[in-house]
Parts: C-alpha cells; structure tokens; sequence
C-alpha cells in the first residue's frame, strides 16, 4: 500500500511484526468504543429498579456517543498539539511517540459512524413502558399507522448506496494519499509531506470526512430513528469543530493567505451540485 514504507520509518522501534501491535490496539479501542456505546444505550434498562436512571433514559444513547466522539477527537486533537513538544523531546522518535493518539483516538471516531448502524436496544429491548426512548430509538416507520412496505426497501437501497459511496471515497483517499498521509505523519513532518494537487481537491477540502458523512448518512436510512438523526448530527458538529480549530488552523498557519482564498472557494465536506460530474468522474475514473 503506499506510503507504507514511509510510516514503518517513522516507527523505528516496531519494524518487521511489531507494528501489528499498533493494529491490535486500534482493533481493542475500535471494538471496546462500540461495546460502550451499546451497553450505555441499554443501560437504563438493565437497571430498571434505578430511578434517575429511569429519568434520563432516553438519553443514555446520546450521552455515550457523544463521550465518544468527544474523547476520540479530543485524544487526535492531542496528537496536532503535541507535535512541537515532542519534537524538541524525542527528536526523530517524536512522530513515533505520539502516534498512540492516532491508533487510539481515529478508531473511537470510526466506532462512533459505526453504532449508528446497531439498534440502541441491541442488549436490553425496549419495553411499553419505555415510551420515550423507543419513540427515539425505533425505525420511525414502526410510528406510522401506514407505511408501504416498498418504502422499506428504498429505505435499505439508500443505506447500502450511501454506505458503499462513502467505503468508496475513504479507500480511493487512502490510495490516492496514501497511507502514511492518512496516519498524519506530514502534521509531524510538514517538509517531507508531498503538496497534494489531485482533482479531488479541487471540490472538497477534507474528501476522507466527506467520505464518513456518506457512510454517517448511510446509517440514518439503515436505522431509520430519530436516534440516528441525532448521531448524524453529533458527527457533523463534531467533525467541524476539529477541522476549524486544529487541522484548518494549522493549515492556514503554514500557507497563509492562499489557504484562506482556497477555503473561500472550495466546500469542505459536501459537492457543489455543479461538481458532481467531475466528483462522480474523479471517483471511479481518475
């Protein structure tokens, strides 16, 4: 994969194997993240006899995920501002050092997009008592004295289309990219990152994100809850907030005015409806 061999220079000390410990760590905090998330969600009810717990109920799904997200983009965000620090400590070993942020913090973002896919009541179901938190966690179809059923399956073809869209977009970034500019080791090593001049810049600023909001808005047909509206939500603010006030803020700081302009022009997240000729083409053809 490119830019493989870039980032294992970046991790002296775990060449050959080693680096499998990096995947392991990531697939524990990925796994354990999603494991929370479900166990929040249900967590009123598996402990019926609690009272306050009972009263804030339905909101026990919305206050793990956004812990979540929180904690992951908080603990990425501590990568960026580690960087001076770690540089004038552990010198070529910096990037190294700090990449504990990366393998810890991306995977609980990740888990995040993905219990938006999981019932939240996947451990402990609702009951008719639960009034509230199942008006918020069920398909709003089942609200609906009539639905046609077709419904259902537009329903599911928009979240696979949505889904595979959004796989699309993150796998051609990471070809594209590579795989050292997706671990971020440029924000170490801006001198030995390569100015990125692919068509796809030229409509989005920040394709890999745009590429989870598909797959964010794939859960949203898939679930199809006032739940899944509100995950949707969080990410989008939560994305936002990290862009403007880390990434962005750093990338205006090492180019200046000509960022601002481009930042003027070009959306951050979402195609133009003019450019979707050249998105569709810059996808499955370049």
């Amino acid at each position: 994969m490119r830019g493989t061999e870039k980032l294992r220079n970046k991790l002296p000390d775990y060449q050959g194997r080693k680096i499998r410990v990096f995947l392991v760590i990531a697939l524990i905090v990925f796994i354990t993240s999603i494991l929370f998330q479900l166990i929040v969600d249900s967590l009123p009810r598996l402990f019926r006899n609690s009272e306050p717990l009972q009263m804030i109920a339905p909101f026990f799904p919305i206050i793990g995920s956004t812990s979540i997200i929180s904690i992951g983009l908080l603990i990425v965000r501590k990568f960026w501002r580690s960087k001076d620090d770690y540089l004038a400590k552990f010198g070529e070993k910096a990037y190294q050092k700090g990449f504990k942020f990366v393998v810890t913090g991306i995977p609980m973002v990740f888990s995040f997009i993905v219990h938006g896919f999981f019932s939240s009541d996947l451990f402990s179901p609702y009951r008719i008592d639960d009034t509230f938190s199942y008006t918020l966690g069920v398909p709003i179809s089942e609200l609906l004295v009539i639905i046609p059923s077709y419904l259902l399956y537009i329903r599911l073809i928009l979240a696979v289309l949505f889904l595979v869209l959004g796989l699309i977009v993150v796998f051609k970034a990471l070809s594209v990219f590579g795989i050292d500019n997706m671990a971020l080791v440029y924000v170490y090593y801006p001198e030995e990152s390569i100015l990125q001049n692919h068509e796809i810049y030229s409509i989005l600023r920040h394709p890999t994100y745009h590429g989870l909001i598909l797959i964010s808005i794939g859960s949203i047909f898939f679930r199809f809850s006032v739940y899944s509206i509100i995950f949707f939500l969080i990410f989008l603010i939560g994305i936002n907030i990290h862009v403007k006030f880390v990434e962005e803020k750093e990338l205006i700081q090492r180019f200046g005015e000509n960022y601002e302009k481009y930042r003027e022009t070009v959306p951050a997240f979402f195609v133009k409806l003019k450019d979707f000729k050249k998105y569709f083409s810059t996808l499955f053809y370049n």
